[in-house]
């Protein structure tokens, strides 16, 4: 009897080491992200190409570099309705996760097809899930018909501190792998069209 007490008192110590090990290493690696894109970020700040702006309630910087000038004059509200090509990608390695700097995580290209339709205060899945990236509603305010931006994302103002699930933002539904917590999210954004 005494011995299978031990048995057990064993098996358990070595589950719960195991299931620890685990825990660091997925901190250890979060934490490897987390650096990784707040660098990629980091970097983006220092050069010339891009401009900062102060997302509305200042909580933080968006960068964008203008790929192309657009000749539009109607505004893009937060209330309007868009049709845009995208694509996004990351800016770090992550081995864990299985991905790689510039992996895409969504795409929706004039290949793809007709450009995609989405809300900017809803920025509906093609699925009709609804997400909110603070940081695309407020860039593609900034933004009139025409335009093509780069534009760079904080964690802070794209998924934040949570995995987001696979993103599809109304671009497309290929299957792509889910937003890590603390991201950094680059996005090719061209507005084809304010609609209303």
């Amino acid at each position: 009897m005494k011995k299978n007490v031990f048995c057990l008192i064993t098996l358990f110590a070595v589950l719960f080491a195991a299931v620890s090990c685990d825990k660091k290493d997925d901190d250890e690696a979060g934490q490897a992200w987390k650096l990784a894109n707040e660098q990629a970020f980091n970097a983006i700040k220092n050069n010339p190409a891009y401009t900062e702006f102060k997302s509305p309630g200042n909580e933080g910087s968006i960068y964008y570099k203008v790929l192309r000038k657009g000749t539009g004059t109607k505004p893009i509200f937060y209330t309007s309705t868009v049709k845009v090509y995208s694509k996004g990608w990351f800016v770090a390695d992550s081995k864990e996760r299985g991905i790689t700097n510039g992996m895409m995580f969504q795409k929706w290209l004039a290949e793809d097809g007709i450009p995609a339709t989405l809300k900017v205060s809803e920025l509906l899945s093609k699925n009709g899930v609804t997400v909110s990236f603070k940081g695309i509603q407020a860039a593609l305010q900034k933004m009139v018909e025409g335009d093509k931006w780069e534009i760079w994302i904080p964690y802070q103002l794209g998924g934040g501190k949570s995995k987001a699930s696979t993103l599809t933002l109304g671009f497309g539904g290929a299957s792509r792998p889910p937003i890590p917590a603390y991201s950094t999210l680059v996005f090719e954004i061209e507005v084809v069209e304010v609609m209303q």
